[in-house]
């Protein structure tokens, strides 16, 4: 059951986020998958518009309560119900209806993982649905951000805690194999600012989208984003060059190495059409960053 969670319902909602955790040393897979495939959930739940504001809060608040271990046996039935029912239907993509279906297999499977992993995967979904609660919650009555220090906020909160997570899950579950332990500390900074940057890649990516549901993440000059978002990038490449093993490197640089790939498509669209059509790089240049992630992989970086 485990294994079909982390497989093929994996590869169904992220084929590039697949590649990645299929790379990973055994020791993490468990527990980033685990804790993507039940972001992804709560993620569904926050962005399905067929059911009103409220009910999203409150379903969103359960799950992460479900999460921790803090709901009620009963009321934690009641929740996987609605899941698989009224919220699962809601969903356009049919991937994401088995994702909801599948909630309480995934709740499940984390309360068999160690005490330490499971503590992880709960502080880092505790975060993700703060601030898919803010985003429910601030955009019912306001059309964009109010300053550049509340896109840094939501950042950190969505994405930016994930580098976080996958750092503390690296040196837990594989200590100083994961990375040199006097590095603890800057590598952990890497990873917040490489999050970031990965979100800020589909902040830039989905504006046209987000300005149609009456949401602007960025109240200031994109350049600007854009240059941030690049310098994020280059963090999360050289945080991964430093990773202990071929492994670690390749599945950690090849979001950011797809990442940057978008964000230099992007910026060739900007000057004629800020902001307009969703673009997404071509499958030749995803197998590109392939390439590239594992010829980069072959050497470590040094301290």
């Amino acid at each position: 059951m485990q294994d079909d969670l982390t497989t093929d319902l994996l590869k169904a909602v992220s084929r590039s986020f697949y590649l990645s955790m299929h790379a990973l040393p055994p020791a993490m897979r468990r527990g980033v998958s685990l804790g993507y495939l039940l972001a992804r959930a709560t993620d569904s739940v926050a962005d399905t518009s067929a059911a009103p504001a409220a009910q999203r809060s409150e379903v969103l608040g359960q799950m992460g309560l479900a999460v921790c271990g803090q709901l009620p046996t009963a009321d934690e039935q009641e929740l996987l119900c609605l899941l698989q029912g009224e919220m699962a239907e809601a969903q356009q993509n049919p991937a994401e209806r088995r994702l909801l279906q599948r909630f309480g297999e995934a709740l499940a499977a984390l309360r068999t993982c160690s005490e330490e992993e499971q503590r992880l995967v709960q502080q880092v979904l505790t975060t993700i649905v703060e601030g898919q609660l803010w985003d429910i919650c601030y955009f019912e009555s306001n059309a964009s951000v109010c300053s550049d220090e509340q896109t840094q906020q939501y950042t950190y909160r969505v994405a930016g805690c994930v580098g976080e997570f996958w750092t503390e899950l690296g040196y837990a579950t594989m200590g100083h194999a994961f990375a040199a332990p006097e590095r603890r500390e800057l590598m952990r900074q890497a990873a917040v600012r490489y999050g970031r940057g990965l979100q800020l890649v589909n902040i830039l990516r989905d504006s046209a989208e987000d300005a149609a549901r009456g949401r602007c993440y960025l109240c200031s000059d994109r350049v600007r984003w854009f240059s941030r978002a690049e310098r994020y990038l280059a963090d999360g490449v050289d945080y991964s060059r430093r990773l202990g093993s071929f492994r670690l490197r390749f599945a950690s640089m090849l979001p950011a190495l797809i990442g940057q790939k978008t964000l230099a498509l992007l910026r060739c669209h900007e000057t004629a059409q800020p902001g307009g059509q969703k673009l997404k790089i071509a499958r030749r240049a995803v197998y590109a960053c392939l390439v590239r992630a594992w010829w980069l992989s072959i050497l470590r970086r040094g301290a």
